[in-house]
């Protein structure tokens, strides 16, 4: 069966295979380049695509309870500012830093304390930068209880935000779309094995 959204992040060239750094190299810079890199950052470029992808995240929150949207800057600020619109429901976007002029607020958008915000990203592989921001959203008193992602790159993020008594909801699995590429031809066999060994996933 045709997965649209899975389709359309490779037609827009979100899904890179190479040789790549990722952000838990800041922290581990000898860990192993990863083999592939999920980049939805391209995706904004690309109406159709764009449009395809705003339509999952707006199945994925269905059921969820908030009351604010908040990105995880910047990969997926044009989705969640998207679904925003759509919705007709506020959106806020923590900043990164301290801000030291003007208001000084850390979060960009008007919101009441104890309200809740639901936060939305395109993937997740350690959980550093969503603990950031939930960290950055909980000190300007708002709450959070669900955590939303396009893509699990299945490295230990989901299972330690849960572990901190968050509810992650994912679209993909990074095996389950590598497995998809592979079943419909767009990657070959040999390179969805080659990634999902690097992942320990085989």
């Amino acid at each position: 069966m045709k997965d649209k959204c899975a389709d359309a992040l490779f037609a827009a060239g979100a899904v890179k295979f190479g040789e790549f750094r990722l952000k838990l190299h800041e922290t581990n810079p000898d860990a192993p380049l990863s083999p592939i890199y999920i980049d939805l950052r391209v995706v904004r470029s690309h109406p159709a695509e764009r449009r395809i992808v705003v339509d999952e995240y707006q199945k994925l929150i269905q059921g969820i309870p908030y009351d604010v949207l908040a990105d995880v800057p910047t990969a997926a600020t044009p989705f969640v500012a998207i679904l925003a619109e759509r919705l007709g429901v506020p959106m806020v976007t923590p900043r990164g830093g301290e801000k030291t002029h003007g208001s000084g607020s850390s979060i960009d958008g008007t919101f009441k304390s104890g309200q809740l915000a639901l936060v939305v990203d395109d993937i997740i592989t350690k959980a550093d930068s969503k603990l950031e921001v939930i960290n950055t959203l909980k000190e300007g008193g708002l709450l959070i209880t669900d955590v939303v992602v396009l893509v699990d790159r299945q490295q230990g993020g989901v299972e330690r935000l849960q572990r901190e008594g968050y509810k992650v909801h994912v679209k993909y699995p990074l095996a389950q779309l590598l497995r998809y590429y592979v079943e419909t031809g767009q990657i070959e066999k040999v390179m969805g094995e080659r990634v999902l060994k690097y992942l320990g996933l085989q």
